[in-house]
């Protein structure tokens, strides 16, 4: 084959696989997944740390830390399921939470800004409610792990479920003043958030060092709503083998249920 043609198909390929890249890639630009006026983290993303990042900012790998996130996940959720959360009744279905690449990758988006900021928007088009948890910590101690860090973060979110009452479950209030100190359990709790990705960063301004991780979460707590339906049903496809009171993974939810406003238009 001429060197000519050898050039041509070459380019004629380099095309193609350019094309079928851009149709794996999802376009966040695009209506329907975010509200009127709001934004989404991944439109016009390049996926590269902020400018106000400083230099030595390291993006943790979580790969080996995915099955603590889940199991410090779920081992909450089984309890309050299992009716051991003192004041609180036990939902009507509690799914099981496996991991999820897409909603780690935009997770990672938000912790490359550096800054503790919720997101305008997040929502993916299997995940058209996702829910978002942050937290950014001052590390004090020089030989605390990552895992360490993870786990304090995770227990920390629960933990705000000594803020929160039963009537605040079945009608969660829309005031900020009051679900800022519960919101990050309301997310943990909802009891349609069958996956998680979560994403975290290391990075040192000054002399200080922080530690700053994100969630999404495949469902969000809606405000003048139940954060979960009280327990009428059983699991329709049986119970977790490891959490007895989680409902299998092939258990079936809605994204955003019935009785929810759909703020969205779909």
């Amino acid at each position: 084959m001429p060197h000519y043609y050898k050039h041509l198909l070459a380019i004629v390929l380099l095309v193609i696989l350019q094309q079928v890249h851009c149709q794996n890639e999802t376009n966040y630009c695009q209506t329907g997944l975010c509200s009127s006026l709001k934004k989404h983290i991944g439109c016009k993303n390049n996926g590269e740390l902020a400018k106000v990042c400083p230099p030595t900012t390291e993006l943790l790998n979580l790969s080996q830390h995915q099955a603590i996130i889940l199991s410090r996940h779920n081992q909450p959720r089984n309890l309050l399921a299992a009716g051991k959360i003192e004041g609180l009744r036990s939902p009507e279905k509690m799914a099981t939470m496996q991991w999820h690449e897409e909603l780690e990758q935009l997770a990672t988006l938000n912790v490359k800004q550096c800054a503790l900021h919720y997101d305008p928007c997040h929502n993916t088009f299997d995940f058209r409610n996702s829910g978002q948890n942050l937290a950014l910590i001052t590390i004090n101690k020089t030989d605390i792990t990552n895992e360490e860090l993870i786990n304090s973060t995770i227990d920390g979110w629960w933990n705000q479920y000594k803020n929160i009452t039963q009537q605040r479950v079945d009608y969660f209030p829309k005031e900020t003043k009051i679900t800022d100190f519960v919101r990050n359990f309301a997310v943990m709790a909802r009891d349609n958030n069958t996956h998680v990705g979560c994403a975290a960063v290391r990075f040192t301004k000054g002399l200080v060092q922080n530690f700053l991780m994100a969630c999404n979460y495949a469902s969000n707590f809606v405000p003048e709503h139940a954060i979960y339906r009280v327990k009428s049903l059983n699991c329709q496809s049986g119970y977790d083998r490891i959490y007895p009171a989680l409902c299998k993974t092939s258990e079936q939810y809605r994204d955003i249920e019935p009785l929810e406003p759909n703020k969205w238009g779909f």
